[in-house]
């Protein structure tokens, strides 16, 4: 049986080892580091699909559920998957296992594989996703970039536009070719706004923090005519500027001796004809 496990909200009740945890349990370990009372309205967070007092083996942590994911997890013996984009979304009116999410759900519950999903919850928490990807950039995270908590406003060492790109591709492991930017007006910046996945709708709000510089994903054209020649957008796309959750994920758990590791399947679906989805 193994230790009890603590955070920063105390000690837990019950133990992180091997077959001691059931999927409730696991539940509870993610709500005391990333509070799912944190998540957006709109969104859908926790389990999704299988028995909340199923014995956990191991956990396999992806950013996106797939057929493909599910038989990854039966392959290494993981008979619990972790997402960040939840499986159910929207509301269903029926389950059809002959469409991939009826296919998915059919699979999951037919070899007992519980999948649970943490989206905006992680996104906006303390020394969640924003926080570490402002880690990750060398940034100093000051303050959310709005009100409901999503995105950081960052500070930084005075650094050239050009250097920090540079600094963007290597630790996101993307290629310049995969990136879209859009010019701003400071060529060098000590402020930085980010937003992991999609967050061209926060543009005006970092103008608006006086950032020099936004990085984000999924902007959108009249989005970017709106930024141009006022701040430097880095959309260095949604999957690259979250792809880091998986590895957030695996720290927690492994932290409180959870058996996980990370998928290997590449769920980013776009190709770049310059290079890029290796």
């Amino acid at each position: 049986m193994g230790k009890q496990g603590e955070c920063a909200s105390g000690t837990f009740p019950f133990f992180y080892w091997g077959k001691d945890m059931d999927v409730a349990q696991l539940l509870q370990l993610i709500n005391s580091h990333f509070p799912l009372h944190l998540a957006l309205d709109w969104d859908n967070c926790g389990l999704q699909v299988g028995n909340p007092h199923q014995k956990i083996d191991r956990v396999l942590i992806s950013l996106d559920i797939s057929i493909q994911t599910v038989e990854e997890a039966l392959n290494k013996g993981c008979n619990t998957i972790i997402s960040h984009h939840p499986l159910l979304f929207r509301g269903i009116k029926r389950i059809d296992t002959t469409s991939p999410l009826g296919a998915i759900i059919e699979k999951a519950l037919t070899h007992k594989i519980a999948i649970l999903s943490f989206h905006t919850n992680v996104d906006v928490a303390e020394d969640g996703l924003a926080d570490k990807l402002a880690t990750l950039l060398d940034l100093t995270p000051e303050a959310p970039l709005e009100e409901g908590g999503l995105g950081r406003v960052c500070s930084c060492k005075p650094v050239s536009i050009q250097n920090f790109i540079d600094l963007v591709c290597e630790r996101l492991e993307v290629e310049k070719s995969e990136l879209r930017i859009v010019e701003g007006n400071s060529e060098v910046i000590t402020k930085v706004a980010l937003c992991p996945g999609s967050g061209g709708d926060l543009i005006p709000k970092a103008i608006q923090n006086s950032a020099q510089c936004y990085i984000t994903g999924d902007v959108k054209y009249h989005q970017a005519q709106e930024a141009l020649g006022k701040i430097w957008v880095i959309d260095a796309g949604h999957y690259h500027t979250e792809k880091i959750f998986c590895r957030l994920i695996k720290e927690v758990l492994e932290k409180h001796g959870v058996a996980c590791e990370i998928s290997r399947l590449q769920t980013n679906p776009f190709t770049y004809m310059g290079g890029g989805n290796e």
